[in-house]
């Protein structure tokens, strides 16, 4: 079974308070406008290279903040009021952190750390396929003659034409996870994500509705290869049914009466 960065999941904030639970945090909008406004390509490149890395988790490397990122996570992973699938995604993010060859205080041997402590305590959650993988590429990685610095690669760098996150066609209340998950036609995966949290009754209301907004506008966005608009309407409406008096209801309703008088 396929895990996105989500993907991936959760879901994704620009400056993430400590009480925040976990990855949902980023279920926020307006992200946008903070990604034109720093244009920072280290973050950009860390994205690139690791496509399962939360936006929360790329700021922590362009900002050099690995530590309380870590922190953060191993709140979620500590709490155990959350699913094993959450906690385990927690503990994804730490290892994906360390690893991230665009990361300042890059620490290979800890990221293995974190994956092996994922890969003993969760063997069976999803997030533990995706490790298995990660831990091979530092494996691999350790075997080459040349290590570059997250400088040295950056001097190099230049970014693929198909991630274009401030594309104009985008939805501007699409979170920067899911423009990621569009253009990269990972929309299965974030969806994935996002039902995960959907699931866990531990995670707040508010965010759950976040999560069934983002699930709605993935699945009406014109540059979604495989958009789905029955699926994005009931979404949508499920947000007004379970959660009528949410903030999003409006933006809720346009989105429906905008994709009900759209041609199929």
């Amino acid at each position: 079974m396929r895990y996105t960065p989500l993907l991936l999941i959760c879901v994704l904030l620009t400056a993430c308070a400590p009480t925040t639970p976990l990855f949902i945090a980023q279920v926020t909008t307006h992200e946008v406008e903070k990604w034109k406004e720093l244009k920072s390509n280290k973050m950009a490149a860390a994205l690139e290279d690791e496509g399962d890395l939360f936006t929360y988790s790329a700021k922590a490397i362009r900002d050099n903040k690995s530590a309380k990122a870590e922190e953060l996570f191993m709140s979620g992973y500590y709490n155990t009021q959350y699913s094993t699938e959450v906690r385990a995604i927690a503990l994804y993010q730490v290892g994906l952190i360390y690893m991230s060859r665009y990361n300042d205080e890059r620490d290979d041997q800890h990221a293995l750390n974190v994956f092996y402590k994922l890969l003993n305590e969760f063997p069976a959650s999803r997030a533990a396929e995706r490790t298995e993988a990660r831990i091979l590429m530092i494996r691999q990685r350790a075997e080459s003659p040349v290590q570059k610095t997250s400088r040295e690669l950056l001097a190099r760098w230049k970014p693929k034409q198909d991630l274009d996150l401030n594309r104009a066609s985008l939805d501007p209340d699409l979170t920067l996870l899911s423009r990621r998950a569009i253009l990269k036609d990972r929309v299965d995966e974030a969806e994935e994500l996002f039902l995960l949290a959907l699931a866990d009754p531990a995670v707040q209301a508010s965010l759950k509705q976040n999560a069934l907004f983002q699930l709605g506008l993935m699945q009406l966005a014109a540059d979604n290869p495989r958009r789905n608009r029955d699926k994005g309407i009931g979404y949508l409406r499920r947000l007004l049914v379970q959660y009528p008096d949410s903030p999003l209801a409006s933006k809720a309703s346009r989105h429906i009466d905008r994709a009900l008088n759209q041609q199929p």
